[in-house]
C-alpha cells in the first residue's frame, strides 16, 4: 500500500477524514494523493439557468468555499511528515475518484454530505465508486476522534469474492492491527455455507502475511448481520471493520436492506470495504 487516494469536499468532517489518511499513510509508509473534486452539477447551478444568480454573487461565494477548503488542507498536510500532493478538478465526482483510483491501493472517503448536498447524493457518491473502483475503500467511523491503525480489527467472513478483495487490498492495513478477529455470522439460526472461499483459505492467507488471527462464528442480531458485526466489534473494543460490498445488487439491498446499505449509511468505526 504505496498510494492512498483521499477526497476532500467542504462537508463538516473533512478534517477528520485528513486526519485518519494521515495515521494510515504514516503507519504504511505510503504517498498521500489529495483529490479535490468541485462537482460538476454544483458549477452548472450557477450558470445561466434562469438569471438565479445575475450579479454573481453566488459563483463567488462558492468559489470562495472551495479555494478556502484547499488551502486549509494544504497548510494541514504542510506540517506532517507524509508526501502529498493536491489535484483539484470539475468533474463527476464518483466518476474522477474512480480515475483517479486506477493508481491507488486505498480510497479514503466519506459518507457525510457536501455542504447543500443530501445524504442520499452521499449514499449515491459511495455506492459508485465502490462499484466501479478495484481499490479499497475506507469510512472513518462516526464515533471515533481519530483513527489507530495499531488497534484491533474485525473482518466480516463470508466467503464472498468481495470481502476477499478487501482483505487482499488492505493487507497491509491489517497487519497494523494489534488484533485481527474473523467473524463469520450464521443468518436465521442455520449453518452458513461456505461461500465461495471456506475460512481456512483467509486464515491461511493472513497467516503466511505474517497476521495471527482468531476465528469466530456467531449469530445475527434482531435479523441483522451488520448489527452482529458491530456488536462483536464493540466487544473487542475494535476501531476497523472489513467487510465485502454489494455482494447482491444495490437496488436489492436498499429496497430489501442489505449489510452494505446499513455500514455505508452509518457506522461507529471506521470501514475498509471493496466490491
Amino acid at each position: 500500500m504505496k498510494t492512498i487516494l483521499l477526497h476532500v469536499q467542504a462537508d463538516p468532517m473533512v478534517n477528520k477524514r485528513v486526519e485518519a489518511a494521515l495515521a494510515i499513510a504514516r503507519a504504511v509508509g505510503a504517498h498521500l494523493e489529495v483529490l479535490h473534486v468541485t462537482s460538476e452539477d454544483a458549477a452548472a447551478v450557477f450558470q445561466s439557468f434562469g438569471g438565479i444568480d445575475p450579479d454573481r454573487s453566488g459563483q463567488r461565494a462558492f468559489d470562495a468555499a472551495e479555494k478556502a477548503l484547499e488551502e486549509a488542507v494544504k497548510k494541514e498536510l504542510s506540517n506532517e511528515d507524509v508526501g502529498w500532493d493536491y489535484q483539484r478538478v470539475t468533474g463527476s465526482t464518483a466518476g474522477s475518484i474512480v480515475a483517479k483510483a486506477a493508481l491507488a491501493d486505498l480510497i479514503v472517503a466519506g459518507r457525510v454530505p457536501r455542504n447543500g448536498d443530501s445524504k442520499g447524493a452521499a449514499l449515491t457518491v459511495l455506492g459508485d465508486v465502490l462499484m466501479n473502483s478495484a481499490s479499497p475503500v475506507f469510512l472513518r467511523g462516526d464515533d471515533q476522534d481519530c483513527f489507530d491503525p495499531k488497534g484491533v480489527a474485525v473482518i466480516g467472513w463470508d466467503g464472498s469474492f468481495e470481502v476477499a478483495n478487501a482483505v487482499r487490498g488492505g493487507m497491509d492495513l491489517i497487519a497494523q492491527a494489534s488484533e485481527v478477529h474473523v467473524v463469520r455470522v450464521t443468518e436465521r439460526g442455520e449453518a452458513s455455507e461456505n461461500g465461495l472461499y471456506p475460512v481456512t483459505d483467509v486464515l491461511e492467507y493472513l497467516s503466511r502475511n505474517g497476521v495471527t488471527s482468531e476465528y469466530h462464528c456467531i449469530d445475527e442480531v434482531d435479523g441483522k448481520v451488520s448489527r452482529a458485526l458491530l456488536d462483536f466489534a464493540e466487544d473487542k473494543g475494535a476501531g476497523l471493520l472489513v467487510v465485502g460490498g454489494y455482494g447482491r445488487s444495490r437496488l436489492g439491498e436498499k429496497l430489501f436492506g442489505g449489510t452494505t446499505h446499513s455500514l455505508l449509511k452509518g457506522c461507529p468505526i471506521a470501514l475498509m470495504v471493496a466490491h
